[in-house]
């Protein structure tokens, strides 16, 4: 796949971006490769003084990385307006530079989530059927996103933070490693780490399952989720849901 990552913001600088850039090219194809047998390109472009964002080429996906802002001309609200202008069709994503600081977390990371959810399920559309976490008798339809279960475990590469992620064998499925996710930490399949999270279906309605950790901080990570609105895949699933019902 083709990724395209956008630096809109001010306070990232290109150093610090070719950096994040090169980290997750290397995870992508060194250690997402061989578990999901997906490869990428990744490449970048950054926002120029208008604020106007030159994505030339052919792409498979984009990922945007600025602030939540108001700013009709230079924030991540307008740079959605731009995708839906320019890019209809083309899976996207975005990284909020101010929710992540926030909540006390590496941008760099969560941009490697982004960029690992987009090549195992660019459309946000696929599931996997497993065991209902209310009645394990019973089946429902888990989302493929495979950062969520392990959100808040990161590892190094080159000094730089990226994200942990779930191997097939988390989904019950074949191919990869026995383990559940990279890092081999505690996690049975259809769990989910202290930090993580996941989103199911029946069928009718959209659920959510949080760690240990962010039960403790529901709030504010629902008020997050609000912030993030449709720029994040798990709010365009159940926004999709919601429509078809």
């Amino acid at each position: 796949m083709r990724v395209t990552i956008a630096n809109i913001s001010k306070t990232i600088q290109q150093p610090e971006f070719q950096a994040a850039l090169q980290a997750i090219s290397k995870q992508c194809n060194e250690d997402f490769q061989p578990e999901w047998n997906i490869s990428c390109v990744i490449r970048g472009t950054t926002a120029n003084i208008a604020g106007k964002v030159p994505i030339q080429g052919v792409h498979d996906a984009i990922i945007y990385v600025g602030d939540e802002s108001q700013d009709p001309t230079t924030g991540v609200k307008n740079a959605l307006g731009y995708h839906s202008d320019n890019h209809k069709g083309i899976p996207y994503g975005f990284v909020y530079l101010d929710v992540v600081k926030k909540y006390h977390e590496v941008w760099t990371s969560t941009l490697s989530h982004e960029v690992l959810e987009l090549l195992a399920d660019p459309t946000a559309v696929m599931t996997v059927t497993g065991p209902d976490p209310r009645n394990a008798k019973h089946v429902v339809h888990f989302d493929l996103e495979v950062c969520d279960p392990t959100q808040g475990d990161s590892y190094q590469i080159d000094g730089i933070a990226v994200s942990n992620f779930v191997t097939p064998g988390y989904f019950g499925l074949t191919g990869g490693s026995p383990t559940t996710n990279f890092q081999k930490l505690d996690l049975k399949p259809f769990g989910v780490r202290p930090g993580g999270y996941f989103q199911f279906e029946d069928g009718n309605h959209v659920f959510h399952v949080n760690g240990e950790r962010v039960k403790a901080e529901i709030a504010e990570r629902e008020e997050a989720r609000k912030r993030m609105a449709l720029g994040r895949r798990n709010t365009r699933r159940a926004h999709r849901l919601e429509v078809e019902v």
